[in-house]
């Protein structure tokens, strides 16, 4: 038997080991979802970046088709001589405009004589003038300035569109740049591009990134939104941010693990499963290789009593004084016989547990009327009852009482119980029997007043070899292999065995047999 020093050392080893397997598992998991949230939050980012380049390519080309004949012209006079002004003037209603005035000077040489070939130069100018209306947006904190060396730069038209682009359309209120449900289809298409199932709402922030121009019904800002560059100013600094919520943000990252996770967890499962089995097994096979000790134990005492009596009887027959006397040869005889016999049933228990052990316990049925059983029974004990000053009662009721059943292991395992509570009863016995029909079962019902049994005893009493114990030292002699007997022998005829019992008020053995 393993020492209990070495079985503790043991367990715990093993519970430090797999915990030590726990926790590496759970920081690698850890790992691997830090990773796939790195991973997503990259192509999130993605895009949310090529969202925003497809918005500004599409505005960019409002302004290309717009002013592409522009364009043309100026780079085709670059080298004319023009003055191109402007300046920013409000009205009484604080309303902002901007004044373009482009000069040009045109050079025409008038011939006066064909002669002499003289000709007079005339210089005409010419005067165009051109007023935007700029409308603030209630995002924007002042109109962005028109930049000092515009002249310039239209003179040799090196002030490029994407430039006037942003210029303008930053003057312009955001809801007359972006449309919500477009946008919602740039980004879906983004992030069906990536990869990316998941809900989302959009909303568009401020140069600040936290006051908030437009967004979807259901947007929430929280700090772990994802938010890019949507629109820059013609110093190519932010004016607006495009702000991603995903509601489902964690769900979405771990379906892209979760056979990963499923996979670790399951053999993770596995593990701790087969460690608990390893536990509860040696802890069975520890209790087992004590209860069989006590067992062999109890054996030796139980044996060791008959044969001694069986030894005096045998010398005492050897003695001249007793052999000449028939009473007296008669006497030690009946002695030697019915010691023999009590061995003979300690050896019969222990086969038919063999037996039980192998599953060779076969039935033999046929039809019985079983009240008759218990009638036998109880009269087989009744005289050991009353030696006892003991009571024992019967109700026999059962009317449906004719089964197909195993006379001989029926007989067996009604006389162990009324055995145990004649045994457990350690005053005067009080023991009734009763018969009954319940549906279509056969009920046989044996109570005692004796000592009961706790709770936690009740489930454990049909285990092999148990018995219940005060301290160190057994109540009652016996093998604790009786009631595992009944209850294998119960369940071979399709019943059930049920127990009732409460400490210091008695037990109650419900035996259930269906009637065939």
């Amino acid at each position: 038997m393993i020492k209990k020093s070495f079985f503790n050392t043991l367990i715990v080893l093993m519970t430090f080991s797999i915990i030590g397997l726990i926790t590496v598992q759970i920081y690698w998991l850890n790992q691997a979802f830090e990773s796939g949230k790195n991973e997503f939050n990259s192509r999130i980012l993605k895009a949310l970046d090529e969202t925003a380049t497809t918005v500004n390519e599409n505005e960019l080309n409002q302004y290309y088709d717009l002013f592409n004949e522009t364009r043309k012209t100026l780079q085709e006079q670059r080298d004319s001589l023009e003055v191109i002004t402007s300046q920013i003037e409000s009205d009484s209603a604080n309303v902002k405009y901007v004044f373009l005035t482009r000069y040009m000077m045109d050079k025409i040489k008038l011939p006066v004589s064909g002669i002499y070939n003289d000709s007079l130069k005339v210089t005409e100018l010419y005067a165009s003038e051109r007023r935007i209306k700029l409308q603030k947006d209630s995002s924007i904190k002042s109109f962005q300035p028109i930049p000092v060396n515009l002249e310039s730069e239209f003179r040799d038209a090196s002030y490029s569109l994407e430039r006037f682009a942003r210029f303008d359309a930053g003057n312009k209120p955001i809801s007359h740049r972006v449309n919500m449900e477009t946008l919602d289809s740039i980004f879906q298409l983004n992030l069906d591009k990536w990869k990316i199932d998941t809900p989302f709402e959009l909303a568009i922030l401020g140069a600040d990134s936290s006051t908030i121009a437009m967004e979807s019904k259901r947007y929430i800002k929280e700090a772990k939104n994802h938010f890019t560059p949507l629109f820059r100013d013609d110093q190519n600094q932010p004016s607006y941010f495009l702000s991603a919520y995903l509601p489902e943000q964690n769900k979405a990252i771990f379906s892209n693990i979760s056979a990963l996770f499923g996979v670790t967890i399951l053999f993770t499962l596995i593990i701790l499963g087969i460690y608990i089995a390893s536990i509860y097994a040696m802890m069975r096979q520890r209790k087992v290789s004590q209860m069989k000790t006590d067992f062999m134990n109890n054996m030796t005492h139980e044996f060791k009593t008959p044969i001694a009596t069986i030894s005096v009887a045998s010398d005492a027959l050897k003695n001249k004084l007793i052999s000449s006397n028939p009473e007296k040869v008669v006497h030690y005889a009946k002695l030697i016989k019915q010691e023999n016999k009590r061995m003979n049933h300690q050896v019969e228990m222990v086969l038919r547990m063999s037996k039980l052990e192998k599953n060779q316990i076969r039935l033999e049925r046929s039809k019985t009327h079983v009240n008759e059983i218990v009638k036998e029974s109880v009269e087989s004990i009744r005289l050991i009852v009353e030696n006892r000053n003991g009571t024992i009662f019967e109700n026999i009721h059962a009317d449906r009482d004719e089964l197909l059943v195993d006379r001989f292991h029926l007989g067996n395992i009604v006389l162990n119980v009324l055995e145990n509570a004649n045994k457990y009863s350690p005053e005067t016995p009080q023991i009734t029997v009763e018969t009954y029909n319940v549906n279509d079962f056969y009920v046989i019902k044996i109570s005692d007043e004796g000592i009961g049994m706790a709770k936690n005893v009740v489930g454990k009493i049909f285990d092999k070899f148990y018995r219940e114990e005060t301290g160190n030292i057994h109540n009652v002699k016996g093998h604790g292999l009786g009631l595992a007997y009944v209850k294998h022998v119960i369940h071979l005829h399709g019943g059930q065995v049920d127990v009732e019992s409460e400490k210091g008020k008695g037990s109650t053995f419900y035996l259930k047999i269906p009637i065939i």
